[in-house]
């Protein structure tokens, strides 16, 4: 990984850990406000319908237009070089337009598809929310169309601004008026933050939109059909692999109210780790995945992805593995308070667990996936996606009604493995070049660290045993003390088989705390 690339992604992990930070605050306000209730429940439902078609392009739109821009588009300017993406965009509004009506006209059996296991009060405040938030869809599209922008013109810190955004809004917009409007509030405050974080990148890219981006209607632009052909598997792939949150959903909805609350919690804290670094990671290496691959020079493109899974191994597998230890303390310190009760900690435990363990494989399978995006085999992907979709249902079949939300977690998980294990043989069969040669021993300087941490930290919780009865947050926060020595050793074991990230990380703040004292 180039010393570039490297900063890069560092800064945009630092800003999505910012807006992480801030997710996790606004996640405490929301469980002391409602706890895991019906009528949150409703908010998540309504939440996640009209978030459907944004989440969809915010991800597509960004595969299949960058490695077409880093080809041909780079350096172009004007409306006629731009006509062809003028036109994708053009069409992806209209497309969203024509969604959000059908979606705001068939509400009612939409979440009663979603979730069928809700009472009526709870699915009519769930169709009443969703057609709140529908309105708002065309605005989340157009951020989506900038941040896909910025990222082709390896501008990575104004959509990388979007969870700081957004989250604050969310806070603010709780913090005044949920105690006279309920969960109505939290979508307010979605709304407002995805506006001003439409008007920021906007102001990003003022250049190129005073200069090039116009309404097109050119269906046959060779820069419109190239990425349209890329952006329809896309678009079927990624709403498979959406599909895996939606089966969740359904099979949650059938359990106890609240439920479909606590899972959002644990998958809230679970995936913490995917959205902060392996985002990061994805995103910047994204651009020198397409390069490598329109160059032919599949020699790059390998070296690229073993340093990106070795990179992305070192920044999950810990946080994995510690927040599959230390679950119950690390939910109890920051939910169990206000109506958030030792019944919501004890069901998100329950999903937790086993999800904190998807972050590797889910981290993996989409940085693969990347790989197959950037070699234009995305049927690939979409074949695999599809395949772990049907795992998981037959899976949930089985077994959420008899194990509950720890059941739901677990074929999470079996399907997740399943990704990654199908992604990475697709990879190497694409590549078709051998692996670097040290790759074995730098996953090794991975691995190794990372069981000595699993067994330390793993020890100290057991001897530790289960909270007292009473106030159990000094003995979730004397767990959570007690396995920092378990990170110092790992560390140290990293440092000393010369990890090459973290020998690189303690070198550039030693430089930094050098030029400080010489200041």
């Amino acid at each position: 990984m180039s010393g570039g690339s490297r900063k890069t992604a560092l800064m945009v992990s630092g800003l999505n850990l910012a807006g992480k930070v801030l997710g996790l605050g606004k996640t405490l306000i929301i469980a002391g406000l409602f706890g895991t209730t019906g009528m949150l429940d409703a908010f998540w439902v309504a939440y996640s319908l009209p978030m459907l078609l944004p989440a969809l392009l915010t991800g597509t739109l960004t595969l299949a237009f960058v490695p077409r821009f880093v080809a041909g588009l780079a350096g172009r300017t004007g409306v006629d070089a731009w006509r062809g993406a003028n036109t994708l965009f053009t069409l992806v509004i209209g497309l969203v337009l024509i969604g959000s009506a059908l979606m705001y006209a068939f509400a009612s059996g939409l979440v009663s598809r979603l979730a069928p296991g809700l009472d009526l009060e709870t699915h009519i405040r769930a169709v009443a929310l969703t057609r709140t938030l529908l309105p708002c869809v065309v605005i989340i599209t157009m951020s989506a169309l900038l941040s896909a922008i910025s990222y082709a013109r390896d501008r990575f810190m104004l959509p990388g601004m979007e969870g700081i955004v957004n989250n604050t809004a969310v806070i603010i917009v709780a913090l005044l008026c949920a105690h006279q409007y309920g969960v109505s509030a939290l979508l307010w405050g979605v709304i407002a933050g995805y506006a001003i974080q439409t008007c920021l990148l906007i102001f990003g890219n003022r250049d190129l939109i005073g200069s090039s981006i116009r309404p097109a209607f050119d269906f046959k632009h060779p820069d419109f059909r190239a990425p349209f052909g890329h952006l329809l598997p896309l678009l079927v792939g990624s709403a498979g692999s959406m599909l895996t949150g939606l089966v969740d959903q359904y099979f949650v909805s059938l359990l106890d109210a609240g439920s479909i609350s606590a899972l959002s919690y644990a998958s809230m804290l679970a995936f913490l780790p995917v959205e902060v670094f392996a985002q990061a990671v994805m995103t910047t290496y994204y651009p020198s995945l397409g390069r490598s691959f329109a160059g032919n020079d599949h020699a790059m493109a390998a070296q690229t992805y073993a340093q990106g899974v070795r990179f992305l191994l070192l920044l999950t597998l810990p946080c994995a593995v510690m927040l599959a230890i230390l679950a119950k303390p690390i939910v109890i310190l920051l939910f169990q308070r206000g109506r958030f009760d030792e019944q919501s900690t004890a069901l998100t435990v329950q999903a937790m667990t086993f999800l904190a363990l998807v972050v590797v494989a889910r981290a993996h399978a989409y940085f693969s996936y990347r790989v197959l995006h950037a070699a234009r085999r995305p049927w690939t992907q979409i074949g695999i996606g599809l395949s772990g979709v049907a795992t998981c249902i037959v899976l949930n079949m089985l077994w959420a009604r008899t194990l509950g939300l720890r059941g739901i977690a677990l074929s999470t998980l079996i399907a997740a493995i399943q990704s990654a294990v199908l992604s990475t043989w697709a990879v190497r069969s694409v590549l078709g070049v051998p692996w670097p040669k040290e790759f074995g021993r730098e996953l090794s300087r991975v691995l190794i660290p990372a069981a000595i941490l699993a067994l330390l930290a793993g020890g100290a919780r057991y001897l530790l045993g289960d909270p007292p009865t009473g106030d159990s947050r000094w003995w979730a926060l004397g767990v959570c003390i007690a396995t920092v020595p378990a990170g110092a050793a790992a560390l140290y074991a990293a440092w000393r088989m010369r990890q090459p990230d973290v020998i690189d990380a303690l070198a550039m703040l030693k430089l930094r705390l050098y030029s400080r004292s010489a200041n």
